[in-house]
């Protein structure tokens, strides 16, 4: 435990020193983005967290609110309630929502026409902002193509995006 530790306690130290430099380019990157010229999908100012990536949307910095009607997830979750109960808490405040980073949306073109948008991942924020029955929720779209859905889900991947 002390080896990971050693580790974990110099990358907070380097994030520490960095934070100076993160909350500069946050201020100009917020101040660059107008939240009033919103559409279906509009684009969202991130909360600048160097936690606020995974590494589908590591390369992907524009946020987007979602219509959670359009999210297609195949694959039931397995929650933790009080997981749920405190991104709920968190979300109902207007400061801290700020700080829930966004869900990866995996965004795939239908063959036929149509856009479709699947989560694998978030399950925890997806379920809060939908008990809070939020129309929208903050995620990057990851584009991507019908192979890299059939790795998720191999021959359970809908046809009708074939």
């Amino acid at each position: 435990m002390e080896f990971i530790s050693h580790f974990l306690r110099a990358t907070s130290r380097r994030t520490a020193a960095l934070g100076p430099i993160l909350q500069r380019n946050c201020s100009e990157i917020i101040q660059k983005q107008s939240l009033t010229n919103r559409q279906a999908f509009g684009r969202y100012r991130s909360s600048c967290s160097t936690m606020d990536t995974t590494v589908h949307s590591a390369g992907i910095d524009e946020t987007h609110l979602v219509p959670m009607s359009v999210i297609q997830r195949p694959i039931p979750s397995v929650l933790d309630e009080q997981k749920v109960q405190s991104l709920m808490e968190t979300i109902k405040n207007e400061t801290s929502e700020e700080e829930v980073p966004p869900i990866d949306l995996l965004w795939i073109s239908g063959s036929e026409g149509g856009d479709y948008y699947f989560s694998f991942g978030g399950c925890h924020r997806f379920e809060a902002y939908k008990r809070l029955q939020r129309p929208t929720i903050k995620a990057k779209l990851v584009k991507s193509t019908l192979g890299d859905l059939y790795h998720y889900m191999g021959s359970s991947a809908p046809k009708y995006l074939a």
